[in-house]
Order: C-alpha cells, then sequence, then structure tokens
C-alpha cells in the first residue's frame, strides 16, 4: 500500500484546505499541477452552475469547481474505500451543495438522466477509458448538457479521442495524462 497522500484545494472559496486522498493503486488524485492547468483553462471561476464529477474519486476536481463558485457538485464513485474518502472530504468542507453517489457510472447517468450539467469532468479508470463514447452519448440523447456546457476528458496519455457532437477546444498533455477540453453547443 501506498502512503495517504493529500491534496489541497488550489483557489477559491476552500483554498488551501486539504482533501484526503486513497492510499491505493487503483484511484489516481489530481496533482495540484494538473488542477491549475485544468482551470486555467475552463475559467479561474464560475458563476454558479452545476457540475458532474463522473468518476469522483476523492472528489478533489468537483470540490475544486465548487470552490472557485459552481453551485452544486453530483459525485459518483463505485471503489467503496475511495467513497469513504469522497463522503469524508465532503462532510470535512461541509458541502450541502454536493449529492455523492455509491454506484457505477452507468446506474447514476440512469438515475440523474434528468439533470442538467454546466460542467462535465470524465476522468475514468484507465482501464475503461473506452466508455467515455458510450457516457457521451447517453448524456447527449438524454439531454443531460445545458447549452454551452464545458467537458473535460482525462485519458491515458496514448488514447486518441475526439467525440462526434462536441466542440473541441483544446488538448494539453500532462506526465501521464492527456486532458481534452471540449464544449457542448445546441
Amino acid at each position: 500500500m501506498k502512503n495517504k497522500q493529500v491534496v489541497r484545494v488550489v483557489a477559491g472559496k476552500y483554498r488551501g484546505r486539504n482533501l484526503e486522498c486513497v492510499s491505493n493503486d487503483v484511484t489516481r488524485p489530481t496533482t495540484d499541477a494538473n488542477k491549475e492547468m485544468v482551470f486555467n483553462t475552463l475559467g479561474q471561476f464560475f458563476d454558479g452552475g452545476v457540475v458532474l464529477d463522473l468518476f469522483g474519486g476523492t472528489g478533489s476536481l468537483g470540490i475544486e469547481a465548487l470552490s472557485r463558485g459552481m453551485s452544486s457538485a453530483y459525485f459518483s464513485e463505485i471503489n467503496p474505500d475511495t467513497f469513504k474518502v469522497l463522503k469524508k472530504n465532503v462532510q470535512n468542507l461541509s458541502l450541502d451543495n454536493a449529492t455523492i453517489f455509491f454506484g457505477s457510472y452507468r446506474d447514476f447517468l440512469v438515475k440523474y438522466q434528468n439533470i442538467k450539467f454546466d460542467l462535465v469532468m470524465i476522468d475514468p479508470p484507465y482501464r475503461i477509458a473506452n466508455e467515455i463514447d458510450w457516457i457521451l452519448k447517453f448524456m447527449l440523447k438524454k439531454e443531460m448538457f445545458k447549452n454551452g456546457c464545458d467537458i473535460l476528458l482525462e485519458l491515458p496519455k496514448e488514447m486518441n479521442y475526439i467525440p462526434e457532437g462536441f466542440k473541441f477546444l483544446k488538448e494539453k498533455i500532462g506526465a501521464a495524462s492527456k486532458f481534452i477540453f471540449l464544449k457542448y453547443e445546441e
């Protein structure tokens, strides 16, 4: 087992607050540098909106979006140990505007298919990164993206994927990951 790591909220209302991570080989915590890059690309701060952190992990990205002004967040996580840490991070920050779901991303999408999102972050375990196509098609079919919704995909560095039905904005390459920024426009 790895030593337990701690990452922090980079900016906004909860700036400097520590978030617990899981000490396993399944969850990849988003580094502070990658979070800064992501939010420099998406926009530093938000004037409300609903964010989805579909493979929530410990909640680092979704919590960062809340800290930077999103009104509410939805998190989905299937790993029991990771879910406990996600729940603890949400409780430690007293986030009453966060909905956390324990279960598969497919079950989450079916249950919350009537929610429309302003920001969607999809960072699946790399072994199921090919599921992103199904996820985006399902969300398109169920009209889960608000007009102008920003979408962040975090994929294995070597994976090439640009989905249809979205405006491609940018691609950034990290040490082990590729970040693809998209926009949904009706």
